[in-house]
């Protein structure tokens, strides 16, 4: 008697193929060297040695160096503070009104990487902010890498093919972009988890529907709590996937979607349980914003794609706007051969259909040529419109196209390590001539933040407590010094209301602190205005005003080429001089 398979037993793997089958049906796998287990442990070893290599510039050089630039991780080393302080003082993490005093910010509008800050409240506790994000480079750069090698496993029958493809999702044109200072990107695992997933619940079928379902609705509420740019690029790429293993496998689509139907139903609840007040924060909660806040400058020419930059090492000075799109010449024609000789492989064939869709994407709205648009429309015109999607870059759908050049790669070298040895070496040579393009200009660069010692051996402590501090550089003038860092790094121990945040203004939101009439001035003496000698009194009571609508109790000078113009401004503005402590000026008791 034949027993009935149910939902948990497992499905079989041999020889028989179609959807049941398991990577390499129907050819003997040969022999592992190494358990599962330690054979992922050496993945996971060798992918967070190679990032610690890349990377060491902004790891290993002092305590006020970064991975990356200076501008965009300011926000994300910020966050990294916040959460653990938000947490220990009962404050709601999802909103602040430490930056942009008194109204505040809606932190789910703000990359603010609340998960991540949550993993990493240990590290942040014991050696600050700055190391923690420097700890976050390493992870988020080398874990994104081992997630693509355990779903490249799924589809290879040898370690090292899937190891060369976690290598390439881990170091790829996308990751060596973001990983200069987009935290909410470079922490890239969930769409490798994403693939997992859905090879567990619409093909393996082995574990019970609860278990995946929850499992899903777990890692894409920890997405949406990391950045819900990301969320929406995966669910987007992972439909022409879909679609496409669909077709090939219509006829069995009716055995297996109650199965399928089941674990989205749990994956719903998880989410919803687990994401459901953050989601009501980001749609209805205080100091929301609307409108495309990144722009829609970001898009792929067709040249780019072949071409290198910068961030390419056989690159050079390039006109690229952004470079994380890049797949070179060599590269896409072998993807383009590896599909067309393997164009019944299931696998294979989902993976260049979302290659191909996302180089589609990545193009825009309008097709780009020589540096203008031409008119001439592409999907996402349409898409671009939708809610959530408008603030989606086309050009970072291209990490839904890496991965799956990461499993048409592996597959590939499959056939090549198993094929007699003058095809294995052609093969070998010519994914090394492919993928060689890609290596990433190494070691990935590094920056230094000036943190003035006021901010770190506790004289921070004396401003007020009540009200905000006015900072300066105003407005972001200066990257190399931002003020939410010194904020950051003090502890919290003041709020401020600057900061470079998204907030509700004009056209739906504005970036940044205010632009009133104070803050003008400010911000031209930033840029190199001199500061005035004398105040005229309607022009001192409107730059007053602006300070009592902030409830200014304290100001802090900050260093910069500008501090002594900005020093002598406040002196005539408040007709008294600051007290220069560490690095900066300071009036720390202050009524406007």
């Amino acid at each position: 008697m034949r027993a009935r398979r149910g939902p948990s037993t497992p499905v079989p793997t041999g020889p028989a193929g179609g959807v049941d089958a398991a990577p390499g049906a129907g050819i003997d796998r040969p022999r592992r060297r190494l358990p599962p287990l330690a054979a992922g442990a050496l993945a996971l070893v060798i992918f967070l040695a190679l990032a610690g290599a890349a990377l060491r510039p902004g790891i290993f050089t002092g305590h006020d160096t970064i991975v990356g630039n200076t501008g965009d991780p300011s926000i994300f080393i910020w966050s990294l503070q916040w959460l653990p302080f938000a947490l220990s003082h009962h404050l709601n993490p999802l909103v602040t009104d430490y930056l942009h005093y008194p109204t505040g910010a809606n932190l789910m509008w703000n990359t603010s990487i609340l998960f991540p800050a949550l993993v990493l409240t240990p590290v942040t506790d014991l050696f600050g902010p700055i190391v923690s994000y420097n700890v976050l480079t390493v992870l988020g750069m080398s874990l994104s890498g081992w997630c693509a090698y355990l779903a490249v496993r799924r589809y290879s029958r040898h370690w090292i093919s899937a190891v060369v493809g976690g290598l390439i999702y881990e170091f790829s044109p996308f990751m060596a972009v973001q990983i200069t200072g987009h935290a909410h990107l470079f922490v890239a695992v969930f769409p490798p988890l994403l693939v997992l997933f859905a090879d567990e619940i619409l093909v393996r079928q082995r574990h019970r529907a609860w278990l995946m379902g929850g499992l899903l609705g777990v890692a894409a509420a920890a997405q949406l709590l990391t950045g819900t740019e990301l969320l929406a690029i995966s669910a987007l790429m992972a439909v022409p996937a879909l679609i496409t293993v669909a077709v090939i496998f219509r006829a069995r689509l009716r055995e297996r979607m109650p199965y399928v139907l089941r674990a989205a139903g749990f994956a719903a609840v998880a989410f919803v349980v687990l994401a459901g007040y953050p989601l009501y924060i980001l749609l209805l909660g205080p100091g929301r914003v609307s409108g495309a806040l990144q722009g829609t400058g970001f898009v792929a020419r067709p040249t780019s794609f072949l071409l290198p930059s910068s961030f390419e090492l056989i690159g050079g000075r390039s006109t690229v706007l952004d470079s994380s799109v890049y797949i070179g010449v060599p590269l896409l024609i072998l993807a383009v051969v590896v599909t067309f000789r393997m164009r019944r492989h299931p696998v294979v064939m989902a993976a260049a259909v979302t290659v191909a869709c996302a180089m589609v994407m990545a193009l825009g709205g309008n097709l780009t040529l020589h540096g203008a648009a031409t008119g001439i429309p592409l999907p996402w015109i349409i898409l671009q419109q939708l809610p959530v999607l408008d603030n989606v870059l086309p050009v970072r759908l291209m990490i839904a196209g890496y991965l799956a050049l990461a499993v048409i790669m592996a597959v590939f070298l499959d056939r090549v390590l198993e094929a007699p040895l003058r095809w294995r070496i052609a093969g070998l040579a010519a994914a090394l001539v492919a993928l060689v393009p890609l290596i990433p200009t190494l070691p990935i660069s590094s920056a230094q933040y000036l943190i003035p010692s006021f901010f770190t051996d506790g004289a921070a402590r004396q401003l007020p407590t009540t009200g905000s501090v006015l900072m300066t550089p105003y407005g972001g003038v200066y990257p190399d010094y931002p003020p939410e860092v010194w904020q950051a790094v003090s502890g919290m121990d003041f709020k401020t209301q600057i900061g470079m945040v998204f907030t509700p203004g004009p056209g739906g939101f504005e970036w940044g602190p205010e632009t009133d009439a104070l803050g003008q001035e400010l911000t031209g003496l930033g840029n190199g205005a001199t500061a005035p000698a004398a105040l005229a009194p309607s022009l001192r009571q409107t730059y007053l005003g602006d300070m009592r609508a902030h409830d200014v109790d304290g100001i802090v000078v900050g260093p910069s080429s500008a501090q002594d113009q900005e020093a002598q401004f406040f002196t005539e503005l408040t007709g008294e001089p600051g007290v220069r402590s560490g690095g900066v000026v300071v009036w720390f008791d202050i009524h406007p």
